[in-house]
């Protein structure tokens, strides 16, 4: 296991902690869910030992704001020998004699990416949760009850961060389908995710800076807000984040429609889920 681990926002974690295992979306973590992250999300695994550190990655799947904390990291670490071990169709590994030799190394195979944009049938995947309607059902169940009108705001607010890590926001819909309004919501969103923040306003989400996938939520809050139905939905999408690119976004999904004096809300529920795999040939490993 690593001494530390670096997500795809950039964050640095020590290993195994609980924190770093949120990131990946795991209640419980260990040696096997970081080299899944590492394979397959592109976090980067470091060591520092008495006379050598060392970096695992993958080239082809790592973002730009992992690999800015990743190059502050082994400057930090002066002229200490860096073994560099890295995926590419198997795993790979060089040994540098300095951490400016092995940024130089990192640099070219960065390089060697191939950055084939994917095609935008495939960037926002979904399919409806194989879990179990028994587990929805009383999650319509529960979630309704916290969001009983009689309760107070703070009331509500506790109970469904408690039930959802904060992972949820609370809209108005009006009648013609138009305006989304953002009434409440958790705190439990990444900083930069774009709707973090509690005030009231129009859930517009142009800050998202990717037109498709803005479109590919507000269609979903319509169909749930049309139908009447509650949605699961399991959710595996490429979103072009501002300042970040690119990046895999994997979570899981629930949008449960409610009526509350002769208007309609909608509760948005979400929880990153980093075994959620709706594209299995992105990320095959051979040898």
């Amino acid at each position: 296991m690593a001494n530390w681990i670096i997500d795809d926002f950039g964050g640095l974690h020590v290993s195994g902690s609980p924190e770093a295992t949120l990131t990946i979306g795991y209640t419980e973590g260990g040696k096997a869910a970081e080299n899944y992250a590492i394979e397959n999300i592109g976090y980067v695994g470091l060591s520092a030992g008495e006379k050598s550190v060392s970096v695992r990655c993958r080239p082809a799947l790592m973002s730009d704001k992992a690999i800015s904390t990743l190059w502050y990291w082994l400057l930090d670490r002066s002229e200490s020998p860096v073994v560099v071990a890295w995926l590419d169709d198997v795993w790979r590994v060089e040994h540098t004699m300095s951490c400016r030799l092995a940024t130089l190394f990192l640099g070219y195979l960065l390089e060697k990416r191939i950055t084939k944009p994917t095609p935008p049938h495939e960037r926002l995947l979904s399919r409806l949760s194989k879990v179990g309607h028994g587990r929805w059902s009383r999650t319509v169940r529960e979630t309704t009850s916290a969001l009983d009108v009689s309760c107070e705001a703070d009331t509500r607010r506790r109970a469904l961060d408690h039930m959802y890590q904060g992972r949820w926001t609370l809209l108005e819909v009006q009648s013609d389908m138009s305006r989304f309004t953002t009434i409440d919501q958790g705190g439990g969103y990444p900083p930069l995710h774009p709707v973090a923040g509690r005030e009231p306003r129009d859930f517009n989400i142009h800050d998202f800076g990717d037109h498709l996938y803005k479109e590919w939520i507000l269609n979903n809050f319509v169909s749930v807000a049309t139908s009447g139905r509650p949605k699961f939905e399991d959710v595996d999408a490429v979103v072009s984040w501002p300042r970040i690119g690119d990046m895999r976004t994997r979570y899981w999904r629930a949008v449960i429609p409610f009526q509350s004096f002769g208007s309609c809300r909608l509760l948005s529920l979400s929880g990153c889920d980093s075994s959620i795999d709706l594209r299995p040939n992105l990320v095959q490993v051979s040898g």
